[in-house]
């Protein structure tokens, strides 16, 4: 079983780092993407998105991957496909007509906490099905993360929408896909996993695209939702990059927990560049979220990055000496 202690200390502070590096993204995505799909054709402005990512994707998959080992089997190939299915298509239309539909019922606060929720529900795949093992600490810290959470949503509609269910289900897939990913990337690398999920997962975007009879609604595209696209495109190409890079030195508990330090991001450009208005209470939500991810870190330090970073404070004192 893992317990957040590789033998590679080093391999496990750069893992960290990319997720960290992820969180950025994410919370940063998460206040461009829905300011960005109003108005537009929403399947549309997704598939076309994904598809520029892969275009991202591919150098980067040929120059990070050359020499590394390919899928070879029917399985592994039988394994991208279904990751691209679950995590880089079907999640994507659940999420975004989800909380467009929470929205208009005035249940966005509701479905934004189900899509926070999916470090738990990870976590316990991680456990169940990647015999994962995770401290005691992880559970204040996971308590922590929720409370704090709870605390920066502003609850004044209905706690249950259909558009919430649309999330939670998006966040399930979600939480599976990662799970089917750690285990690929025991065999592969995580380029051509990353480059599997939003290839395959764009296929079937563009497909259902025009099957659907919606691709025409490409041409409509304003110059602004041009940009708009192309800006959310670079975020997720950061975020998938990063994502996958550090999922497989880090164990899925500890990353996803990780991610729920990007709403306190959203929070905080909300703020500063929507000026919209905060209360006390978010604020000491944003700084419990933040002590919940720092108890984290200090668990994953225990035996790992402690060690690494003591040897290097070391190694600094003789050089300056």
């Amino acid at each position: 079983m893992s317990n957040w202690k590789p033998a590679a200390n080093r391999t496990l502070g750069t893992g960290i780092g990319l997720v960290l590096l992820t969180v950025v993204s994410s919370g940063v995505s998460n206040f461009v993407n829905f300011r960005a799909v109003q108005g537009t054709n929403v399947d549309a402005w997704l598939a076309v998105r994904n598809a520029i990512v892969v275009l991202l994707l591919v150098p980067l998959a040929l120059l990070v991957g050359r020499g590394t080992r390919r899928p070879r089997t029917r399985s592994e190939w039988g394994q991208l496909v279904a990751v691209g299915l679950v995590g880089g298509a079907i999640p994507f239309l659940l999420y975004f007509h989800g909380f467009q539909l929470a929205a208009s019922e005035g249940g966005a606060a509701s479905a934004s906490l189900g899509y926070r929720s999916l470090f738990l529900i990870a976590t316990v795949l991680g456990v169940l099905v990647l015999r994962e093992r995770v401290p005691r600490r992880f559970l204040l810290a996971s308590g922590l993360l929720m409370i704090g959470n709870v605390l920066l949503l502003a609850f004044t509609g209905p706690i249950w929408t259909d558009g919430t269910g649309y999330v939670m289900l998006a966040t399930a897939l979600w939480a599976g896909e990662y799970a089917m990913s750690k285990r690929l990337l025991r065999d592969l690398p995580a380029s051509t996993v990353t480059l599997g999920r939003m290839g395959f997962g764009a296929a079937f975007l563009l497909a259902y695209l025009g099957l659907s009879g919606q691709a025409s609604s490409i041409a409509g595209f304003s110059g602004t939702d041009w940009m708009s696209l192309c800006f959310s495109a670079l975020l997720l190409f950061v975020f998938v990059s990063t994502w996958y890079a550090g999922l497989r030195t880090v164990d899925l508990s500890l990353a996803s927990s990780l991610l729920v330090l990007a709403f306190p991001i959203t929070w905080v450009l909300g703020v500063l560049m929507a000026k919209t208005a905060f209360t006390v209470e978010q604020g000491v939500g944003a700084a419990i979220v933040a002590a919940g991810a720092a108890l984290l870190l200090g668990v994953a330090a225990r035996g790992g990055l402690r060690n690494g970073l003591s040897r290097w404070i070391r190694r600094w004192a003789l050089r300056a000496g």
